[in-house]
């Protein structure tokens, strides 16, 4: 009796250390950073400050270390606006890095008509969100590699923010060890391949795709490039990562054909599917988990 009471502890205090992600965690991330109270959030504002705030503190709190110095917020100049990049760690037993990063500004409180807040809740609370949840969901896991958890500002003007970290003197060091981005963009919708679905810009790029889909189940899977000819793969964040080698793709959901809320006042939390947000930001922990076990790494094809 006291063996199995013993081992029943065991399993509970196992479940509780592996247990750290939750779907209406992720919910209330998503809600924060999409509320009135961070006024959409834009470059060089108030609002701006106050979502990299929360995320710094969302990364202290899951015991990562900043990758630059004392602090997880690395502030930049653009414009004779200050804008902010945070970016949080958690070791693993190789200084090998897997990478996760989504650009957290949106378009500000300019609208015109009753509701001027431009909350930007599946741009790119979600994705953000997700890389949040993600720090979550390897919380306490010891990982065959270094984990890098990233959220960039000044996308919306032209993806400075990202830029701006990739120049970094400070930050650099890093960039030799990145096997591979996962930029996390407008992952808020279903998209139009199904539940736990998302495409992959650049697909034809590189074998992640194929890498991915092998370690996944049937809950989650990633699908090729719907928009090849809008060339997204170098209209985001990864394409600074692109340029220096590491293989960096954008995982979204977002129906470029038959999207309503882009850039729109009513991109608001509630028209979220948080339940698909959430099927896809496990799958992506679940796949990268595997990947980093079988050390099965990325690389980009010669298409030249």
């Amino acid at each position: 009796m006291k063996k199995y009471i013993f081992l029943l502890a065991l399993g509970g205090i196992t479940s509780l250390a592996q247990a750290q992600y939750s779907k209406e965690k992720q919910a209330e991330y998503v809600k924060t950073l999409a509320s009135d109270d961070m006024q959409g959030r834009m470059f060089g504002t108030e609002g701006g400050k106050k979502a990299a705030d929360y995320i710094a503190s969302h990364f202290k709190k899951n015991n990562l270390k900043p990758c630059i110095g004392d602090s997880f917020l690395i502030p930049f100049d653009h414009k004779d606006k200050v804008g902010y990049n945070v970016c949080g760690m958690q070791d693993g037993k190789s200084d090998e890095i897997i990478a996760f990063g989504a650009h957290f500004d949106h378009v500000g409180n300019n609208g015109k008509g009753e509701d001027k807040i431009f909350n930007g809740a599946d741009d790119n609370a979600s994705g953000t969100s997700a890389v949040m949840a993600l720090s979550d969901f390897f919380k306490n896991k010891k990982t065959n590699k270094t984990l890098m958890f990233m959220a960039f500002d000044a996308e919306e003007i032209g993806l400075i923010g990202s830029g701006k970290l990739v120049e970094n003197k400070d930050f650099q060091s890093y960039l030799a060890k990145i096997e591979v981005m996962h930029n996390l963009e407008m992952l808020g919708y279903e998209s139009a391949f199904g539940p736990g679905k998302v495409y992959m810009t650049g697909s034809d790029k590189s074998d992640l795709m194929d890498l991915m889909n092998q370690q996944s189940d049937k809950s989650f899977s990633v699908s090729a490039d719907p928009y090849l000819a809008q060339n997204l793969f170098m209209r985001s964040d990864n394409v600074h990562f692109v340029k220096k080698g590491i293989v960096s793709h954008s995982l979204s959901t977002v129906n470029m054909e038959n999207q309503k809320h882009y850039h729109q006042p009513n991109d608001e939390f509630e028209s979220i599917n948080i339940d698909n947000l959430s099927k896809i930001t496990k799958g992506i922990g679940n796949v990268t988990s595997k990947m980093m076990k079988k050390n099965i790494k990325p690389s980009y094809k010669n298409n030249d």
